[in-house]
């Protein structure tokens, strides 16, 4: 299915479909991830895992909330080595996110699940701008202004950025059955990283991307909106490095 629609198989909440989503990707596979839940960090809980498998243009919404630990520990039908949990960890498997940290974080905190072979499109957009880079550009200011989306596609990506962050406080990610336009936030979330990256990639050289693993990381701290390499901001590379703590 298309990143841009989504249809009732798009939320997996069952064993069966975990394992035929798991027998889809492969080792060259790149996974475009988003997590969602309340107040997500080691301090809060992880509701579901948004996937798009590019090229194939594959999304999923896992849902863990219902799954439970059954997410990170079931295992591929052709591979019982290939867990979702093995993948995730899997450095040579390529993984993209907009912002790593809270991720990261609730994933070893309520799961153990140690994130590897990660590129930060946040902190590349970051990297790549001209001007200060003290401050970390959001999602939906960079889709808005870094991509040549069309009037009606745009306005109806933010719209429905928009109606979902309005109802966060009650606790959306939770909410079973899902809302139709939850599913779709969760989309749109992973929709457009592809395309970032690519223009983002576009303006950095080798060095610049080879820094997109690794600096210093405060899942909930006063300087979290800042950039690694901003003003008053001491450089320690590209990407988040965090601190698998118990």
């Amino acid at each position: 299915m298309s990143t841009s629609a989504a249809g009732p198989e798009t939320v997996i909440s069952t064993v069966a479909a975990l394992e035929a989503f798991l027998s889809t990707i492969t080792p060259t596979s790149a996974l475009y991830l988003d997590l969602e839940g309340t107040n997500l960090c080691r301090h809060g809980n992880i509701s579901l895992i948004t996937i798009l498998i590019h090229p194939q243009k594959t999304t999923r919404l896992i849902d863990v909330q219902t799954l439970g630990n059954l997410v990170f520990t079931t295992a591929s039908p052709n591979d019982p080595h290939k867990s979702l949990k093995s993948i995730l960890e899997d450095e040579s498997i390529r993984k993209f996110l907009w912002d790593t940290r809270n991720d990261a974080d609730a994933l070893w905190a309520h799961y153990k699940v140690a994130l590897n072979g990660v590129t930060d499109v946040q902190l590349m957009e970051n990297a790549s701008r001209e001007g200060s880079k003290e401050f970390l550009g959001g999602l939906d200011k960079c889709v808005q202004y870094g991509l040549s989306l069309g009037y009606l596609e745009l306005s109806q990506w933010l719209r429905t950025k928009q109606d979902v962050k309005s109802m966060m406080s009650n606790g959306v990610f939770a909410k079973r059955p899902m809302e139709e336009k939850t599913v779709q936030y969760c989309v749109g979330d992973v929709q457009y990283l592809p395309k970032l990256y690519e223009v983002y990639g576009k303006k950095l050289n080798k060095e610049w991307m080879e820094k997109a693993r690794s600096a210093g990381y405060e899942p909930q701290g006063p300087r979290k909106k800042f950039g690694p390499w901003g003003v008053g901001v001491e450089y320690k590379g590209f990407g988040w490095v965090w601190k698998q703590r118990d």
